[in-house]
């Protein structure tokens, strides 16, 4: 579709090709990183971490060392080193109070460094110890002797498990203060934050010059446990957040539910109520700039063409790119072009040359920061103003203007050609966005639950194929049941039940053979539909050869009761019925009828029971006599056990009656 006669040529900037740095280190960065993160470049954080996460984001899950969440939402422990020592929060009123009362405090405390609980046990590390308490602090379960230990957790089995300052191995001990083993995370720097979650899982927050990083231990086979680096989501995935919004050197906030809504309370380091609540440092600085090196097109004169900028550009944040050209290294400061303000896509409007060079800026309010993924740069220029004739080129500055002018056009041209070359990626079920899924159902003749994840949906779409080659077949709805609902089904053909004629074939020592003997039957030697063998009939039927029912006709059974009709069957608690029945509606023949059936709390007795879903072994009740529901003596309970004892099975070859002497091993 596009009208240019050849496609340019492009440079990327970007994690993968490269950003061009200047080399020989010359000043050309400031206030912008993320250069080798596939995610793109963005403004650095505020603080000595410019890449990692902030210490305000991490305090809802590493708290300062003298505060520590405890057995509730609203249970808290404060540290006061130089005070009462340590306090507790009582959660109906809000207000600290000692953890021993006046004249029950045991005088242990002397030098605390840091608090942690977990459910009812208490731990405070104090000087060269580290002192374990149960009951929340009533009853000391044991004292912990290590060199200068400055982080305690504890951990699910009874463990505690305790950081030194300086490193990032982790001790563990008991609680009565037994040595378990030594724990190697392999991290570095020192740590500032320990957690432990479910599963004995660890989480660690390492320092290293002034670099905040959070680190996973999970189990491995032989109770050891292997580290890794962890995000801020992982961690908020695996550890609910607490109340802790903000702290500082005068004191910290909680924010916690009441019955009007959220309520943030400040407090003091001494247990004090604070009027002024802490100031919100911004998250990102406000801006930065990135300048690249010479970028070398190979073209001598190069005319280049166009800037395209792909970047996420949030409220209250801006993207800014300028350029200069030139033959060589020498250019004037007044010769930078600059986009528009909040244009992202822009000709280059400057004199041909070899070089490129790019000056991008960021900026933003603070809160939020721009996010710029790539960059391309196109040239030579290539525009369909190379298919007019020559008159229209003969003015160099007409031909400017004509090519920039065409270019608007071949731009939008060049937007449609992408999106034709994409269609096909539409089609497929796994690489459109999950909004995308009832429109392409729609193109398939499916329609979908509202229930349905996903997941259920694109497994559908890759399954329409062969579904629709299939369809009206028991493997298809089969297969459409187990996609759906997770479970393979029983399909219960119900004519198939029945004892109606058939040919079959006689397997003899000459191989197979149509047989018209006892082994087979042929046409007019039997009914199609007997009546003596499709429903009992007195005076007709053999004992054991038909069937007792209750309901319809002997002479209508074959058509009205048993041919094309079936029962999709399956296990209890595994599917709704409603749903099920929608979807076997939808992929049964016309010309069928189906009903569905799931699992019960027993046999179904006066009808058809599947094993597997609807059968269930269950003991008798135990026989009581009297009370609100009284023993009917041989009719609701066994009084004794079988001759074989109460905890044998059925014995083969002696008697045995079914819920006396049957047990299901």
């Amino acid at each position: 579709m596009t009208c240019t006669p050849h496609p340019a040529t492009f440079r990327l900037l970007d994690p993968h090709v490269g950003w061009e740095q200047p080399a020989g280190g010359e000043p050309g960065l400031d206030g912008i990183v993320g250069f080798d993160d596939p995610a793109g470049v963005r403004l650095a954080r505020s603080g000595p971490a410019p890449e990692g996460p902030t210490r305000e984001q991490l305090l809802p899950w590493f708290p300062d060392p003298r505060l520590a969440p405890g057995c509730g939402p609203c249970a808290w422990y404060l540290l006061v080193p130089d005070g009462p020592g340590l306090l507790r929060r009582d959660v109906c009123t809000g207000a600290w109070s000692t953890v021993w009362p006046p004249g029950c405090d045991p005088g242990l405390l002397r030098e605390p460094v840091s608090v942690a609980a977990r459910g009812h046990r208490l731990v405070v590390v104090d000087g060269d110890r580290v002192l374990v308490w149960r009951r929340e602090g009533e009853q000391l379960a044991g004292v912990i002797r290590t060199d200068e230990p400055r982080w305690a957790a504890p951990a699910p089995g009874d463990e505690i498990l305790v950081a030194c300052a300086g490193g990032t191995e982790l001790r563990r001990y008991d609680s009565t203060g037994a040595f378990r083993g030594l724990l190697r995370t392999g991290a570095r720097g020192e740590v500032v934050g320990l957690r432990a979650g479910e599963g004995r899982t660890v989480w660690l927050l390492t320092d290293e010059d002034g670099r905040l990083t959070i680190h996973r231990g999970v189990n491995r086979r032989g109770g050891h446990r292997s580290f890794r680096v962890a995000t801020v989501d992982e961690l908020a995935a695996a550890l609910p957040p607490s109340a802790l919004v903000s702290a500082d050197e005068d004191g910290f906030c909680l924010r916690e539910d009441g019955p009007d809504g959220a309520v943030t309370t400040c407090h003091t380091w001494q247990g004090g109520p604070r009027q002024t609540p802490p100031t919100a440092t911004a998250p990102y600085v406000t801006g930065g700039f990135f300048l690249t090196g010479l970028i070398d097109s190979g073209i001598s004169r190069c005319r280049w063409h166009r800037v395209r900028v792909d970047a996420d550009v949030p409220a209250g944040t801006a993207v800014a790119v300028e350029i200069v050209v030139s033959e060589d290294d020498l250019y004037d400061e007044t010769d930078w072009q600059a986009s528009p303000p909040g244009v992202t896509d822009f000709l280059v409007d400057q004199p041909p040359g070899r070089y490129l060079r790019l000056r991008l800026r960021l900026s933003g309010d603070g809160g939020a920061t721009p996010v710029v993924r790539r960059i391309r740069l196109d040239f030579p220029r290539s525009t369909s103003a190379e298919l007019l004739p020559p008159a229209y080129r003969t003015d160099p500055a007409a031909d400017d203007f004509t090519e920039r002018f065409l270019s608007l056009f071949d731009a939008s041209l060049a937007d449609l050609d992408r999106v034709i070359e994409r269609y096909p990626a539409l089609l497929d079920p796994a690489g459109v966005p999950d909004r995308v899924l009832p429109w392409l159902a729609g193109l398939l003749g499916l329609s979908f639950e509202a229930g349905w994840d996903a997941g259920t949906r694109r497994k559908l779409l890759e399954a329409a194929p062969e579904l629709y080659r299939r369809r009206g077949t028991p493997w298809a709805l089969r297969e459409a049941v187990s996609i759906v609902f997770g479970v393979c089904p029983v399909i219960d053909e119900l004519a198939t039940d029945r004892r109606w004629a058939w040919l079959r074939e006689a397997v003899g020592s000459e191989g197979p053979q149509v047989s018209h003997g006892t082994q087979g039957q042929g046409l007019g030697t039997v009914r199609l539909f007997s009546r003596s063998s499709s429903r009992f009939r007195i005076g007709g039927s053999a004992l054991g050869a038909a069937p007792l029912r209750a309901f319809g006709a002997p002479d209508s059974d074959p058509l009205t009761a048993h041919a094309h009709r079936f029962r999709v069957l399956l296990p209890a608690g595994s599917a709704d019925e409603q749903a099920l029945l929608r979807l076997v509606e939808r992929q049964a023949p016309a010309h069928t009828v189906g009903s569905v059936r799931t699992g019960g709390a027993g046999f179904v007795v006066g009808s058809r029971s599947t094993v597997g879903v609807d059968t269930a072994f269950v003991p008798l009740p135990p026989p009581v006599l009297g009370g609100e529901h009284p023993l009917r003596l041989n009719r609701d309970g066994v009084l004794r056990p079988g001759p074989r004892g109460s905890r044998r099975g059925v014995g083969v070859g002696v008697v045995s009656a079914v819920g006396v002497h049957t047990q299901v091993w």
